[in-house]
């Protein structure tokens, strides 16, 4: 190899969800682009999401190694009286119980940038002694939690080490802090920290070219953007087949905040249901008020609640699905989302239906989904146009008529949103920084 990284992440397997799978891949495509990478995760996280599966995708020659944290949503969990993993910090944001709203002020503004900051000490200590070790050339910390690339640039203070910060999602201006009960004060030091971090790193990695558009207007620089993708390898030996119809079967993969219950589109299933043989699935945890609201809609038969699945389950799913549903929260100017789950949808062949408020119009997954031809964009908030859609792919999916998103791109390793692609992207930066090693 001529090249050596040390990726720092909070999220490994066994977390689940997306973020955990942009450098799971990422480490298991590098070697075949002459980077070697080692791995620095957390000895004792809190998961939201747990998925056993994914361990069997780390590469057997990716080392791993693993510091301890502080964790104070153990603590909350305890004074729940939950465990650790019952605790969902994205969809407990604006919580009803008197503890939620406590401890939604504690982390928004003793916790900064975030509450995984207490990995800070015991994480910087050991890249140290790893880059020592192993000779490493280049560190790469990817955020959320933000707190990581404060790890990142302790070490390139201490030991001169070239250093890429790779943001999965915006930092000060993320959706969560706008719904945070954060004071003033908090928000100068989070902004403090997030500048520095852009000044001082030596590459950033975006994945959305709104994204750095948004970051450049705090600190002019180059931005590289490398979205997520799909992992043509996911797709092999899966039934891709879905199941005969009627009825036509939607599927929502991943979480669902508050922010992103689709009010109109639930009104819409039951206006039409009476015409349309459908059925509705949400795989994965939901806010409190979604089921709530489908039993005061009197829709319980038409929609099916399940618990999150392991990521190779859940592709499968998709696949087997005639309709897939992706909804962008409603949380002020958010033209930047890009669900990762997106583009394993795109990658499936199905058809998808975009729900974005309206601050996200003509944002990057609305872009993306355009290009790759692959379904349609409502405004989540527009009847009559969520109607046509869904009445447009029943009619395609009874009758056996082709709809968009029909050229199943994963089996195409060289797509633009291959994992495999993407790799070689980011092995180009790392060969830049350091071009004699």
């Amino acid at each position: 190899m001529n090249q050596r990284v040390l990726i720092i992440s909070y999220y490994w397997p066994p977390s689940g969800g997306a973020g955990v799978q942009r450098y799971l891949k990422f480490s298991k495509y590098l070697p075949g682009f002459d980077v070697e990478p080692f791995v620095l995760t957390v000895q004792n996280p809190t998961y939201p999401i747990r998925d056993a599966t994914l361990a069997g995708e780390i590469p057997e020659d990716v080392q791993v190694f693993r510091s301890k944290t502080i964790e104070p949503f153990s603590l909350y969990a305890r004074l729940r009286g939950l465990n650790d993993e019952e605790i969902k910090p994205t969809v407990e944001l604006k919580g009803h119980h008197p503890l939620s709203r406590i401890g939604s002020w504690i982390r928004a503004n003793l916790f900064i940038p975030d509450a995984r900051a207490g990995w800070y000490l015991t994480a910087k200590r050991k890249a140290v002694e790893l880059i020592r070790k192993f000779d490493i050339d280049t560190v790469i910390t990817t955020g959320p939690p933000h707190s990581v690339h404060l790890i990142g640039r302790q070490v390139k203070r201490e030991q001169g080490i070239s250093w890429i910060a790779d943001f999965r999602d915006p930092w000060s201006t993320i959706y969560y802090n706008q719904i945070l009960p954060r004071t003033g004060f908090a928000n100068k030091v989070d902004r403090r920290f997030e500048k520095s971090v852009l000044r001082e790193a030596d590459r950033i990695i975006v994945v959305t070219p709104v994204q750095a558009d948004e970051l450049r207007a705090i600190e002019e620089r180059a931005y590289h953007v490398i979205t997520n993708g799909f992992d043509p390898a996911d797709f092999d030996n899966i039934d891709t087949a879905p199941p005969e119809a009627p009825p036509m079967l939607i599927r929502h993969i991943g979480s669902v905040g508050e922010a992103s219950i689709p009010e109109t589109f639930l009104n819409v299933l039951k206006k039409i249901s009476g015409s349309a043989d459908l059925q509705m699935e949400f795989i994965g945890h939901v806010h409190q008020r979604l089921p709530e609201r489908v039993v005061e809609l009197g829709i319980q038969d038409l929609i099916r609640f399940r618990e999150y699945l392991p990521h190779n389950e859940a592709i499968e799913e998709m696949c087997r699905s005639h309709l897939l549903l992706l909804i962008i929260p409603d949380v002020g100017d958010i033209r930047h989302h890009i669900p990762g789950k997106l583009f394993e949808y795109i990658a499936t062949g199905q058809p998808v239906l975009l729900l974005r408020p309206p601050s996200a119009k003509g944002g990057d997954s609305e872009k993306i989904l355009s290009e790759e031809n692959a379904g349609f964009v409502c405004q989540m908030d527009d009847p009559g146009a969520i109607e046509n859609a869904l009445v447009r792919i029943y009619q395609s999916v009874t009758t056996g008529h082709s709809t968009p998103g029909r050229n199943r791109p994963a089996s195409d390793p060289g797509h633009r949103y291959s994992r495999i692609r993407l790799t070689r992207t980011l092995a180009a930066i790392i060969s830049e920084l350091n071009p004699h090693s």
